[in-house]
């Protein structure tokens, strides 16, 4: 049986007729002068091409109606039998576009619905009642003595939703079981806006130059936590006061790695961070490839990591004596404060985002003093 629309095609037969002058006639003379059938053509489950011949086109369209209406009703052939661990495994492999942290990520929705549907789980019979039991079995789950968030469960019906549809782009299940499942209504989390005072006040109690320059990015750039830790000084243009975020090619010690957005952009580069990425460039060592770097260990020199930074800029934070806030709420402020001067659009080009509506929702807050403007316009108004 057919895993996709059957086809019916003239298949014809015997030598090509020829004119008068010995010449082979066109094509659009042949369903006239040659001899023909009709056949009904499709492909397999197993990826062959399958072809059954008719005597009259009315015989192959019968049959293909009929092929196609098994197939829609559930009919055809079984795509190939593959359990959800083996496809965990050959997901992982196929892959090979995902960002090492969606990676992660995809990893751990692959052990969850292992967990919970059972590692001996077939694919193809993994239904869209079977996604919905996996979903209320998350959302009681357990993890670190309490249940996940509403928009963590999004996440992972997101997660699965893509990696269903990479099963169904493999023929390896006809539907998607995630597919037509709502996401839960998640109200806007609270963020602190930095202001520039509390800018200042984290350069200040910062215990380092590297920190100073890592706020620096985040706050003036608008730069991801990522995005600082691959900056090469190749991307730095203290001429032009410019900065590249581009994908880096594995070479020497330098990391393959590819920007969230997966497009370069450059960003202005203002003089508050100039003088600390100048005073950095003072101090790095010949042959120094990334602007931020480790100072000791087997690592020493090459890449800063990702360990213990939330925990040493919270201790920065208390220090400053700034209310909670974590460090993508600098890329956030630095959103917030552009939007007061510039169009939007212009805003989201320089973050790096794919949609406007991310900008709009997600980077850009009401300030205290813009409350207090609206409030004073509306205090006149009432007085007229």
């Amino acid at each position: 049986m057919a895993i996709e629309k059957v086809g019916v095609y003239r298949k014809y037969h015997g030598r090509v007729p020829m004119d008068e002058s010995g010449n082979p006639l066109p094509r659009s003379e042949w369903p006239r002068r040659r001899a023909s059938r009709w056949a009904a053509r499709w492909f397999g489950s197993d990826g062959k091409r399958y072809s059954k011949s008719f005597k009259s086109r009315r015989e192959a369209d019968q049959f293909a109606e009929s092929t196609q209406a098994a197939m829609r009703v559930g009919k055809a052939d079984q795509p190939q039998a593959v359990t959800m661990a083996e496809f965990a495994s050959m997901y992982l492999e196929l892959r090979g576009d995902l960002a090492p942290m969606s990676r992660l990520e995809h990893g751990y929705a692959l052990r969850l619905l292992g967990e919970c549907l059972g590692d001996d789980q077939v694919v193809c019979k993994v239904s869209s009642l079977d996604a919905r039991r996996f979903l209320a079995w998350y959302r009681e789950r357990m993890h670190r003595g309490r249940t996940p968030s509403a928009g963590t469960v999004n996440k992972i019906l997101r997660e699965c939703h893509r990696i269903f549809r990479e099963a169904m782009a493999c023929s390896l299940i006809r539907e998607n079981p995630f597919a037509g499942i709502r996401q839960e209504k998640v109200g806007q989390c609270a963020w602190h806006c930095v202001s520039p005072v509390e800018y200042r006040k984290l350069i200040e109690f910062s215990p380092s130059l590297r920190w100073r320059g890592m706020i620096a990015l985040g706050y003036c750039c608008g730069l991801r936590l990522g995005e600082v830790l691959n900056l090469t000084w190749c991307d730095v243009d203290f001429e032009r006061g410019q900065i590249r975020v581009a994908r880096k090619i594995a070479s020497g010690k330098r990391h393959t790695w590819t920007p969230k957005d997966k497009d370069m952009r450059v960003v202005p580069l203002p003089s508050q961070a100039v003088s600390i990425l100048a005073e950095l460039q003072v101090g790095a060592t010949d042959g120094q490839e990334y602007v931020f770097v480790c100072g000791k260990g087997p690592a020493k020199g090459g890449r800063l990591k990702r360990h213990n930074l939330w925990r040493d800029f919270q201790a920065i934070r208390t220090r400053a004596g700034l209310p909670k806030c974590s460090f993508h709420d600098l890329r956030k402020s630095y959103c917030t404060n552009l939007a007061g001067a510039i169009p939007l659009h212009v805003v989201q080009e320089l973050a790096g985002h794919a949609d406007i509506r991310t900008t709009r929702r997600h980077y850009l807050k009401v300030r205290d003093e813009q409350i207090d403007s609206a409030r004073r316009a509306l205090e006149d108004v009432m007085r007229a």
